[in-house]
């Protein structure tokens, strides 16, 4: 499995044409993926009504000849394919929430002024009509104020030398520059000789020299702005081009940025000995504790000392450095542990851990743990984290005696408060291996019923059955057709994936009888 990070690289004072070069090109590509996504709005509103998995593929093949010739009018020559497979990403998207929430809105990525002056007047008259109540009207309202005009960013979905984008590096100044493709032919603009042209180098492989003699062209050349951790990546893309992969550019108060997708340096994964569940600390900072195979806890302390505030960088450094120690499988709560029920001090709340730097702190080991040969995080439920017993698994809220106090009132467990969430994470990945998947099997007048509903997975079998093995094959096909298909439905993925890595599907199925 392939792991990736985001640099965020800022274009470094860019001269008023080559802004202007941007903005249009923003511009261009906003009202074109609009167009888009207006054109095809009854096709796929049609197929959110299907029960079938739909594929970015199926969703690229309705796009026909004429619609793809008069995107042309929009002048986004240079990234017509990236658009189209970002229109596919977008409506798959809004096909799979759709299916889990029928009240999901269709995507608006652009929304201009004539369009926001529509919007507007028809959320007024539904006020005033008494259709939405005032904080109904506040919510859209405001949502569709910052919407408004807001431009959309433009994805290269590739990493080349002639076209898209790409990297470009001087040697004696020690400098990264990105080449961006952003007009048509007949927008090229005319370019003659560069002095800092003569050192520069693509980032690929044998670093070629950039064509530096004059005449029409369709990219700007721009220097770029970085960190000392960024530098490191690059420096690393030097040794490796292959590692560059696709980007955004993006306008964002006035300044533009290239976000770069890059792949993290494969590095050869170590065997996990123990589980380290990390969780959100009542007081700020985080709190860890490790467990072996048996779920014997072997350490258990607080991460906040000599630490910047809640700061998601530094944590994650520590906790990958302290997993490594203990070749662990770091587990992390899912969502930012938005239901963890973490008791919240009268006092300073807002020292506690924030849902915001929990999600970046997940994000930043999923590429900091392989750095240290260790598998990126596991993400489990934290639903009452910090109410469920380690030792027996009763959750009720009886269980926290005091905002300081847990105490199971079932075993008699007792602990701070602060050390139970990340107790429970520790030994839940255990659990997770353990339970296995339910099939209900119901009897019918014609026979037997056999489903999944998380799954969405239905077989029918004869009256005489005595042999799931049909179901069983069934089953195992049904797995391979989904292929992910629901990785932006984290519950049914979590089932699929746990189906699709067992090696006897058999004993991770519990039949339920009806």
């Amino acid at each position: 499995m392939m792991i990736f990070k985001t640099l965020m690289l800022q274009l470094y004072k860019p001269g008023k044409q080559k802004r202007d070069l941007m903005d249009t090109a923003l511009l261009r590509y906003s009202r074109a993926l609009q167009f888009l996504m207006d054109t095809y709005r009854n096709e796929i509103t049609e197929l959110s009504k299907s029960e079938k998995d739909i594929t970015q593929h199926q969703i690229l093949k309705m796009i026909d000849r004429e619609t793809a010739k008069s995107l042309n009018r929009f002048d986004i020559q240079p990234f017509k394919d990236s658009l189209l497979m970002e229109f596919s990403a977008i409506a798959a998207s809004y096909l799979a929430r759709r299916r889990n929430h029928p009240k999901t809105g269709y995507p608006l990525p652009f929304l201009d002024a004539p369009r926001y002056s529509r919007a507007m007047s028809d959320c007024v008259a539904q006020f005033d009509s008494g259709k939405i109540g005032p904080q109904r009207f506040q919510h859209r309202s405001f949502k569709l104020v910052d919407k408004a005009g807001k431009l959309r960013s433009v994805y290269f979905g590739r990493y080349a030398m002639n076209r898209d984008y790409c990297l470009l590096y001087d040697e004696f100044k020690e400098r990264f520059y990105a080449k961006l493709y952003l007009m048509n032919r007949a927008d090229s603009v005319p370019g003659g000789y560069c002095a800092s042209g003569l050192s520069l180098k693509y980032v690929w492989d044998g670093m070629p020299f950039i064509n530096n003699l004059p005449g029409q062209r369709r990219y700007i050349v721009v220097p770029l702005a970085f960190g000392k951790e960024q530098y490191a990546d690059l420096k690393e893309a030097l040794k490796n081009p292959r590692l560059l992969h696709s980007s955004r550019l993006v306008k964002k108060d006035r300044q533009y940025y290239l976000m770069v997708n890059i792949e993290c340096s494969r590095q050869i994964t170590r065997e996990t000995v123990t589980t380290m569940g990390v969780a959100r600390g009542v007081h700020g900072g985080l709190s860890y504790t490790i467990c072996d195979k048996g779920g014997v806890v072997r350490e258990r302390k607080r991460i906040s000392a000599c630490q910047k505030q809640n700061d998601p960088s530094a944590f994650s450094n520590t906790i990958a450095e302290i997993a490594a120690k203990n070749r662990s499988q770091v587990v992390l709560e899912a969502n930012g542990g938005k239901n963890d029920r973490m008791p919240v001090p009268a006092q300073n709340p807002e020292l506690c851990f924030s849902v915001g730097d929990y999600l970046l702190l997940a994000q930043k080991l999923k590429y900091k743990l392989p750095g240290k040969g260790l598998p990126p995080p596991v993400e489990v439920s934290s639903n009452g984290l910090f109410l469920t017993c380690p030792r027996c698994g009763t959750r009720t809220q009886r269980n926290r005696v005091t905002d300081e106090l847990f105490a199971c009132i079932r075993c008699g467990y007792a602990a701070e408060f602060e050390t139970v969430g990340s107790e429970n994470l520790a030994k839940r990945l255990d659990k997770y291996h353990s339970d296995k998947v339910p099939i209900t099997v119901s009897k019918k007048e014609d026979g037997f019923l056999c489903c999944n509903k998380i799954l969405g997975f239905r077989c029918e079998l004869p009256p005489d059955t005595t042999d799931y093995t049909p179901m069983f094959e069934e089953l195992d096909r049904f797995i391979g057709r989904m292929r992910e298909t629901y990785i932006d439905d984290s519950k049914r993925y979590a089932v699929w994936k746990k189906l699709a890595q067992a090696p006897d599907l058999r004993k991770s199925v519990h039949l339920l009888l009806r």
